[in-house]
């Protein structure tokens, strides 16, 4: 990360955070519990053995977990150097999904080309770009704080590569995860304290591509229909959403048992992908659907707490939008369970069956932790940053307060005089961020 003069460094001192810990293995343990009550009846189907997708989501899971735990002890200030080529990275396996001549490593399934399929595995770009876009955007406002005061040098060239990527996922037909990519770069954009003003100059352009963009294929535009009226076509594209209510429906307050789904009889398509949350609802109620409600809920309260305490901005940037990343996901899929949102195909974090899902969202929950570990101010300060060739540039304020600026006044002061910077102009009280909203 780049930092201004007289700006400390910051070393681990502490362990992670346990509650969000515990709180994802108990997220894992309980998706591979489900992924088999969920999946037993397809697996005997496709591979004369009830348990063929539990071995395979359980390789994933550890894969994950492994991946998570490496994540929590590398320091994320190592970020700002990673995120530029893992995002050009994605982006140009995301290209290979949609570019003519790549069909033999990028088929098409069900009509679209969402996947990568390499000998022994395949993975969605996907999933890969949403995290790329959440670390890559972190790091830059960071490090240019100056630049975010005007449009055309701030938010405009910060959300050329995420409208890059979901240009791609539309047209491969992703519209959904297009969409929520938006919303999780709209949130980090937010959190970094980019001006209120110019999101709303994002959205107002943004929002009519989008509405044009799902009413100008028809295949789009009849989705949208199904879900105004979904009774109409209960044959066809309302299929699968009333199929997962009358899973939610058939649950009750205390559910069927696990194990005792009738759904997954093979009456709800992806039971143990996009609609896990439905057997969720069947086998173990209101209840059992309440509490993975309640879940994330925990999540994102333990991510605004890490993000609230964290020792300088990219903590509190990283935190937030890998919060967002992973919390919009799981209410994004419980929407269109619900048959509150329009069918998305995005997956439940931490339950669905599916590799590229799950390890991503496990390695959002490492970074998560290495933030969320406490840190002294190392006894060195890091160098000043270089002047620019033009000469005479105010040194850039901080992006938003460090964790000791959002207890209390006499803290914030105290930590722009050990910062060396100075306080917010007037006339800049439409910047984003948390704690621009924290009194």
């Amino acid at each position: 990360m780049s930092a201004g003069a007289g700006e400390r460094a910051w070393t681990a001192a502490g362990p992670a955070d346990r509650p969000l810990l515990w709180l994802t293995l108990a997220l894992v343990a309980f998706g591979l519990l489900m992924v088999y009550s969920s999946s037993s009846v397809l697996s005997l189907v496709n591979f004369e053995r009830s348990h063929a997708y539990l071995e395979s989501q359980a390789v994933k899971a550890a894969v994950g977990l492994a991946a998570m735990a490496a994540l929590a002890r590398l320091d994320y200030h190592v970020w700002p150097r990673i995120a530029g080529p893992l995002l050009w990275a994605s982006l140009g396996l995301l290209a290979l999904t949609v570019v003519p001549g790549t069909e033999r490593i990028a088929p098409e399934i069900q009509g679209a080309r969402r996947w990568i399929a390499l000998p022994g595995f395949s993975f969605q770009p996907s999933e890969v770009v949403k995290i790329a876009c959440v670390l890559w955007i972190a790091s830059t406002v960071v490090a240019r704080t100056e630049a975010l005061d005007r449009f055309a040098t701030g938010p405009l060239p910060l959300c050329a590569p995420p409208a890059a990527a979901a240009g791609m996922l539309v047209l491969q037909p992703d519209f959904g995860s297009a969409l929520f990519l938006a919303l999780v770069v709209a949130a980090t954009l937010f959190l970094g304290g980019v001006r209120l003003r110019h999101l709303a100059a994002l959205a107002a352009s943004a929002v009519p591509l989008f509405v044009w963009l799902a009413v100008s294929e028809p295949y789009r535009l009849r989705r949208l229909l199904a879900f105004r009226d979904p009774e109409k076509y209960l044959d066809s594209l309302s299929y699968q959403v009333h199929q997962s209510l009358i899973s939610l429906g058939s649950g009750g307050l205390l559910g069927v048992g696990i194990g005792s789904s009738r759904q997954k009889f093979l009456f709800l398509p992806e039971a143990h992908t996009d609609f896990i949350f439905a057997i969720v609802g069947e086998e173990l109620g209101f209840l059992g659907a309440g509490l993975v409600l309640l879940a994330f809920v925990l999540l994102a309260r333990a991510g605004a707490r890490i993000a609230r305490r964290a020792p300088d901005d990219l903590g509190l940037v990283l935190g937030g939008g890998l919060t967002a990343l992973l919390v919009l996901g799981g209410l994004f899929n419980i929407g269109v369970a619900t048959g509150n949102l329009p069918t998305t195909g995005l997956t439940l974090p931490f339950l669905s069956y599916g590799a590229t899902s799950l390890t991503v969202s496990l390695a959002a929950v490492g970074i998560l932790l290495n933030v969320s570990r406490p840190r002294r101010a190392a006894d060195r300060v890091l160098p000043a940053r270089r002047p620019r060739a033009s000469g005479g540039a105010a040194p850039a304020r901080p992006l938003l307060p460090s964790a000791a600026a959002l207890r209390s006044p006499a803290a914030r002061a105290g930590a722009r005089r050990a910062r060396g910077s100075r306080p917010r102009p007037a006339g800049s009280s439409d910047r984003g961020g948390v704690a621009a909203r924290i009194p």
